[in-house]
Formats: structure tokens, C-alpha cells, sequence
């Protein structure tokens, strides 16, 4: 089959998402090098801040994409009465979800000395996670914002929202974590705070640009509190388990960056850098994986399969391709990327030897992320969430502890769990979803 069409179409809707997450990216990667600059602690500090948080921040995300697929399948058979309702009720659930989160992040803040992490790493860590359980709120309603967006096929609208947002987060590191032109120098805190900053600037420049397009805003209603439970329902059917599927991967990497603290705190931030290098790859992918959401659900409104099947599975070979380059590009310059976060020779030896893995978990890593996408937009996401638990918890975490700590692979051990649990992810969801779309 020709995809070459197919390809034009996944890249009309992805780029946009692509460039919004490329802006992401950038600053996760300027937010590293800036707190790199600090030394390995500092890092190491940030990697189990985030370890923590991320957790939460997926979780959330997960909830929120149960909005696309409902939108795009509304928006292709003009329903747009149950659009509106889904989009207030989207933004209620998220909100509520905001407040819960940051109570259980400060719950969890008083545990991480009994977690076995180096102290001053730990001690660094504290002020950060403070700082960042409150980016939770504004987070969870941009996800409502850019879940209506997305799923119109506006995607450049979160884009531009966050690209504004990121400059400003950069911006604010270059102030806060030095202490430039008369501002305290926070360090690490520093970094936080700026993100908190530029994730409500992102808010109000999203409504902005929705505003400025009347056939979206007139779609709009944020008086939350009379959501429907029916709507709500609805959302949380899909975004529960959408929500656990994105758990189970996240916490597999939340717990590879802890056991790789129980390892030493050199190789933790080894890890810290070589997480933020192979996340640049995934957060592009993800545009793929949205793509397929929002193309596969377009059709699954008129229940035409072929077109479901193509759609899916265009993405899925598109993203094939995209990774393979990637992962040439890690094992090529394994050597020199490590030099853009810091110069500890320790350091910048074992992000190497971690790069070559990355590289090898690149293609399944693209491949399961669109093949969620394309299954979500098919509104099937029970069996994806069981598949995503048995290669993550049941091979991929018991498989990281037992190597890295108990075996003389050591260090590296903690990325062989990570290579066979997306490996098996990949593989069960794209027979999955062909399973689905089966014609005959």
C-alpha cells in the first residue's frame, strides 16, 4: 500500500503538535544544560524531583486526552451540542484532578529522605517539588484548552501557545536559577519557579488565540460547574484508562531514574541526561500519535474501517522511519551530546554507554506511542491498558531492579528493562489495533 498520501495528511495534523512539543523540548533541554551547569547533584536533584512529578503530570495528561477523541468524532458527524458539553466537562474533571495531585505531591515530598537517594540530591530536590506540584493546576487546564483545539484539527493553536510559553520559560531560568540582572539566584528552585510562570502565561495565550477564531470560541463554556454527569462519564471512560496506560510506561521510567539513584548519584545523572536526550525523540513521535487520534476517530464516527486502517497505520510506519533516523543520530554522536549538559569525565562516559541503548529503543518506543494514539482514536483503550501494564510492570520494572542491582551488568541493566518493555508494548498494540480494523 502507498502511504505517500497518508503521510501528507498525518504530517498537516502532526507538525503543528511536532512544534509545540519541539518548543517543549527545547526548554526541557535548556532547563537541564542551565541546571547541569550546577554540577552532577544538581541533576541528580532534579531527576528525582521529576521522577515524582512526572508521574502526577501524566497521569493528568492521560485523563485530559479522553477529550479528543470525543471531540473529533463529534466534529466529524456535526454534533456540536455534545461537543460543548464534553469540552466544559473536560475542563471541570481536569481541574479537580489539579487540586488532588498537588496535595499528594506534598503528602509524597515528606517521604523522599526514606527513599534511598543520595541526601544532598534529596536535600536539593525538596524546594524544587514544592515549587513544581503547583505547575499541576495550570497544566491541567491548558490540557482541556489544547485538547479542544487539537481535536478540531487546530493543532498550530497550541503550538503557538506553547512556544510563547517556553521562550518565556527560558527566559526565567536565565534570571532565577543564576541570580542574572539582580534577580536571587534559586538554582534549582529557580527553574521551577519559571516554569510555574510560563505555564499560566501559556493559559492566557491560548485563550487568546481561541478567541481570535469565532468558530472555536463560540464552542466554548467555562462555567465548569454545570458539567453533566453523563458528559463526565463519558470523558473518564476513555481517560481512565487512556490515564493508566501512560501510568504504567511513566512509572517504569519514574522507577528506572530511582533505581538508578540506589546505583550512585553519577549514574543517576548519566540517566538524567540520557532520559532528557531520548524524550526529545518521544515528545516529536507523540505529534504522530495525536494524529492518528485525532484521523482514525475522524473515520471511526462513519465506522469505514479501510480508512481507520489506513489512517493508523500510515502513522504508525511514518513514525517507523522517523526513528530509525534517531536512532543512527544517538549512536553517531553518543560521545558529544553528553558535553552539551556538563563536563564531569564520569558523567559524560556512562551517558555514552546509555546512548547506544536509547538508540535501540528508539523505533519501539515511536511505534508504541502512535499505536495508543491510533487505538484511542477507536475508543478502545481497556485492552491497550492491560497490554501496557504487563510490559511495563511485569517485564520492564522487575527486569531493571533485578539486572541493575543484583547482576554484574550493573547501571545498564536499569535500560534493559526499558528496551524489553517497550519492545513487548509496540508489538501487542500494533497487532492490536490491526486486529481491529480487520475487514474480512
Amino acid at each position: 500500500m502507498s502511504y505517500r498520501t497518508e503521510f501528507k495528511k498525518n504530517l498537516y495534523l502532526a507538525l503543528p503538535i511536532m512544534g509545540g512539543q519541539l518548543g517543549q523540548i527545547t526548554v526541557n533541554i535548556a532547563d537541564n544544560i542551565m541546571v547541569g551547569r550546577l554540577g552532577a547533584e544538581a541533576l541528580a536533584a532534579v531527576s528525582i524531583g521529576n521522577a515524582i512529578f512526572v508521574v502526577f503530570m501524566v497521569v493528568g495528561l492521560g485523563i485530559s486526552f479522553g477529550l479528543p477523541p470525543l471531540v473529533s468524532e463529534a466534529d466529524g458527524i456535526k454534533n456540536y451540542s455534545s461537543l460543548k458539553e464534553n469540552v466544559r466537562s473536560s475542563i471541570f474533571i481536569n481541574c479537580v484532578y489539579g487540586i488532588i495531585a498537588i496535595a499528594a505531591i506534598y503528602i509524597l515530598i515528606q517521604y523522599l529522605p526514606e527513599l534511598g537517594q543520595d541526601p544532598g540530591a534529596v536535600k536539593a530536590a525538596i524546594p524544587y517539588l514544592e515549587i513544581t506540584a503547583w505547575t499541576m493546576m495550570p497544566i491541567m487546564i491548558l490540557q482541556g484548552l489544547r485538547g479542544y483545539a487539537d481535536g478540531m484539527s487546530y493543532t498550530i493553536i497550541p503550538m503557538l501557545a506553547m512556544v510563547g510559553g517556553n521562550v518565556i520559560n527560558i527566559i526565567g531560568n536565565y534570571l532565577l536559577i543564576y541570580g542574572n540582572l539582580g534577580f536571587p539566584a534559586l538554582g534549582v528552585a529557580g527553574a521551577a519557579t519559571a516554569s510555574l510562570i510560563a505555564r499560566f502565561c501559556m493559559i492566557a495565550i491560548i485563550l487568546y488565540l481561541l478567541f481570535r477564531k469565532k468558530n472555536l470560541w463560540r464552542h466554548l463554556d467555562f462555567n465548569i460547574f454545570k458539567s453533566k454527569l453523563a458528559n463526565i462519564k463519558n470523558i473518564l471512560n476513555l481517560g481512565i484508562p487512556t490515564s493508566l496506560q501512560m501510568f504504567f510506561e511513566i512509572s517504569a521510567f519514574s522507577g528506572a531514574a530511582l533505581i538508578m539513584g540506589k546505583v550512585g548519584k553519577i549514574e543517576q545523572a548519566a540517566h538524567q541526561i540520557s532520559i532528557n536526550l531520548a524524550s526529545t525523540t518521544f515528545l516529536i513521535c507523540s505529534g504522530l500519535g495525536m494524529a492518528a487520534t485525532i484521523r482514525v476517530g475522524n473515520q471511526y464516527g462513519f465506522k469505514n474501517k479501510d480508512l481507520m486502517k489506513k489512517a493508523g497505520m500510515s502513522a504508525i510506519v511514518q513514525v517507523t522511519l522517523f526513528m530509525a533516523i534517531s536512532a543512527i543520530l544517538f549512536f553517531l554522536f553518543r560521545t558529544w551530546l553528553p558535553w552539551l549538559y556538563i563536563e564531569d569525565l564520569d558523567v559524560i562516559e556512562i551517558t555514552a554507554s546509555l546512548l547506544i541503548m536509547a538508540a535501540i529503543f528508539q523505533i519501539p518506543d515511536g511505534i508504541q506511542v502512535t499505536a495508543l494514539g491510533a487505538l484511542r482514536g477507536l475508543q478502545d483503550v481497556k485492552t491497550p491498558t492491560l497490554i501496557t501494564l504487563i510490559a511495563y510492570w511485569l517485564f520492564g520494572i522487575p527486569l531493571s531492579y533485578y539486572t541493575a542491582l543484583h547482576t554484574s551488568i550493573g547501571y545498564r541493566g536499569v535500560w534493559l528493562g526499558l528496551i524489553a518493555s517497550l519492545s513487548v508494548s509496540s508489538l501487542l498494540l500494533t497487532l492490536r489495533f490491526l486486529r481491529l480494523t480487520k475487514t474480512q
